[in-house]
């Protein structure tokens, strides 16, 4: 997500969820190092959301609702056939990124689906989420995905995380990407019926929305080699102005503005 610092509401706490002195170690370091509290569990209502640490993996818990299951970002259910599915070259994730790109930066790494999904297609790609909390979420999730003999070959060495404010990031990037991808956090529909799915509203509990995408994109605009890409809902209007090509999905669409330098 992009933005200068975690713009939450939501008051967040780190807890030691595992029986290892080292996860407890490992928490307590985390804690300290981003400025959180840590808790123990009779002091877990306290909070709105749990970063736990437990002896497996990462999680993002309901700090007032015990009995929610706690959410980690998994990517064993991506379908790696190449040929079809997420990864094919095909779809308009990929068509919008362009044939002839190499290098991507995924500036709104959230919850690193596309970032992943773009490694997993044969782009090498750094992804930059300024959330230290969702960052290590994410960082955690490709961890155990690299135990994954299937995922660990399809993933290979593409996909680098990196923790900071994109527009900060972008600039130092060295050689600058061939191009950026931008899919910020929009308000959700103000409809009863379009309540957004249970990951999407505990990232929006930490991330906020993001308010200053467009800045984002004109930043990415004057740093990309050939485009940015920009993952719009349909009812939305375009964050930079008319696009140059438009590449339509079942959920979203993707606004796609060239480099001047573009070949």
């Amino acid at each position: 997500m992009s933005g200068g610092t975690d713009k939450s509401a939501a008051v967040i706490a780190v807890i030691a969820a595992g029986a290892g002195d080292e996860t407890t170690a490992r928490a307590r370091r985390f804690a300290a190092r981003h400025g959180l509290t840590m808790i123990d569990a009779a002091g877990a209502g306290e909070a709105d959301l749990l970063l736990a640490f437990t002896d497996d993996r990462l999680e993002l818990r309901e700090g007032s609702n015990g009995r929610s299951r706690p959410f980690a970002i998994e990517f064993s259910a991506i379908d790696l056939r190449t040929g079809s599915g997420n990864l094919s070259r095909k779809q308009p994730l990929a068509r919008a990124i362009g044939p002839d790109t190499r290098t991507v930066v995924d500036a709104t790494a959230g919850l690193g689906h596309d970032a992943v999904l773009l490694a997993c297609m044969g782009f090498e790609v750094t992804a930059i989420e300024r959330s230290p909390v969702v960052a290590a979420l994410l960082e955690d999730g490709l961890r155990r995905a690299m135990a994954n003999p299937a995922l660990a070959l399809a993933i290979g060495d593409r996909l680098h995380v990196v923790v900071g404010e994109a527009k900060d990031v972008l600039p130092a990037i060295d050689p600058p990407p061939d191009a950026v991808y931008v899919d910020p956090m929009y308000p959700p529909k103000r409809r009863k019926s379009a309540l957004a799915r249970k990951h999407i509203r505990l990232v929006r509990a930490i991330v906020g929305d993001d308010p200053d995408a467009a800045e984002l994109v004109r930043v990415a605009r004057a740093i990309a080699l050939r485009r940015v890409v920009v993952k719009r809902p349909h009812h939305a209007p375009p964050l930079a102005g008319p696009p140059d090509l438009e590449f339509g999905g079942k959920l979203a669409r993707y606004d796609v503005y060239l480099s001047k330098a573009s070949p």
